[in-house]
């Protein structure tokens, strides 16, 4: 159908599988808008056949992609990803003054959003950010995050708390919009996979217990430090819970993320029992899984912002996730061998499957939509 004159063009950019978890349902939302034309940028990690070729997850899912931007992605080192950054500014240019959006949406604060927010700063296209004012001091992530609220023009950050920083760091109270995070709207507006499902799907004993399992690399840290972490939570989760059936989802492509995986990767061959390795689960798969299991284990902002949803008991492993706001289902634990077996005891007692609507009730989506076809 062609563009009328009176459609506002939003422009979505998605980089990585956990990202898009929570901008699918936004998505979706303006798609379905007769007043709006949704534009969706696709780049990252979607396109890395190592991290699971997710591009064919947003296919199926249905959500039209206007451009594929390959940036050749490269976290070998901190070099390489500077040279990586250069190409997605070089890109981005070209693609933005090609669309021409009236507003350009993004979520969090992974590096690629340095180069493709200040691009579009530059070229005067309002930004709309996602997940603003949160904290997370183990990780690079809050200098990017922080970075990307002074250069966006509408925030939609998940809690007050988080709001409150976005009013500290930009001295004004203008387009602050507190919503929920989106990534609980999964729940609302999905029918989960069965227990039975799953199984089949992924090859599972329906009968044993499970747990799900991701580890990320924390970027103030070096190799060594990461690879370490992840060598004492395999021996951890070997050694606790050779009863249950594991699912470990890849690091995502920050530095180090690569070690990581690498390790697992031979680790888990001699006990492809109780460890099943997979790239990437999928939204659907992912969070069907993660209502099973008996906990999550490793130090994804998935264990902190929707676990407490399911009341899914949650050992959080190390420095990537301080500063946020923990819930009582959520065992903080060191990255040592003894301190992680110490805290698996503590999530297997059975007295921290606690619910809570801390991070929202999922019903973020639309609440973003209303308020951007608004103010655009």
């Amino acid at each position: 159908m062609p563009r009328k004159d009176s459609m506002k063009k939003i422009c979505v950019v998605t980089a990585t599988r956990a990202e898009y978890g929570y901008l699918k349902w936004l998505m979706k939302d303006i798609q379905s808008d007769s007043s709006l034309e949704l534009q969706v940028i696709v780049t990252g990690a979607h396109l890395d056949k190592t991290q699971g070729h997710t591009i064919e997850q947003i296919k199926a899912d249905g959500i039209p992609i206007t451009s594929k931007i390959d940036v050749n992605l490269d976290n070998s080192s901190s070099k390489s990803i500077c040279q990586t950054m250069a190409r997605y500014g070089s890109k981005f240019s070209n693609v933005l003054s090609e669309l021409d959006p009236d507003v350009m949406v993004v979520l969090g604060d992974r590096y690629e959003l340095l180069p493709i927010c200040s691009t579009a700063f530059m070229m005067q296209i309002p930004i709309a950010h996602l997940s603003g004012g949160d904290v997370t001091e183990g990780a690079l992530d809050d200098g990017v995050r922080n970075a990307v609220t002074m250069l966006a023009t509408y925030h939609f950050p998940i809690t007050e708390d988080c709001a409150k920083n976005i009013r500290r760091m930009r001295g004004q109270d203008k387009n602050i919009f507190v919503t929920g995070s989106t990534s609980l709207d999964f729940f609302n507006r999905t029918q989960m996979m069965t227990r039975e499902e799953l199984a089949n799907n992924l090859g599972l004993d329906i009968n044993k217990k499970w747990a799900l399992c991701t580890l990320h690399s924390e970027t103030k840290q070096t190799s060594e430090y990461n690879v370490q972490m992840a060598k004492n939570l395999f021996v951890a989760m070997k050694e606790s819970l050779s009863d249950y059936q594991i699912v470990i989802t890849k690091a995502n492509v920050d530095l180090g993320g690569k070690e990581i995986n690498d390790y697992m990767k031979q680790a888990v061959k001699d006990n492809l029992n109780q460890f099943i390795i997979v790239p990437s689960l999928g939204q659907k798969r992912y969070f069907s899984f993660m209502k099973q299991v008996s906990f999550v284990i490793g130090n994804s902002s998935s264990g902190i912002l929707e676990t407490p949803y399911l009341g899914v008991p949650t050992v959080n492993i190390g420095q990537r996730q301080k500063g946020r706001y923990r819930c009582k289902n959520i065992i903080q634990s060191e990255s040592s061998e003894k301190e992680i077996k110490k805290s698996i005891d503590i999530a297997l007692s059975g007295n921290l499957s606690i619910k809570s609507d801390y991070w929202g009730n999922g019903n973020a989506s639309l609440k973003i939509l209303k308020i951007l076809r608004e103010v655009i």
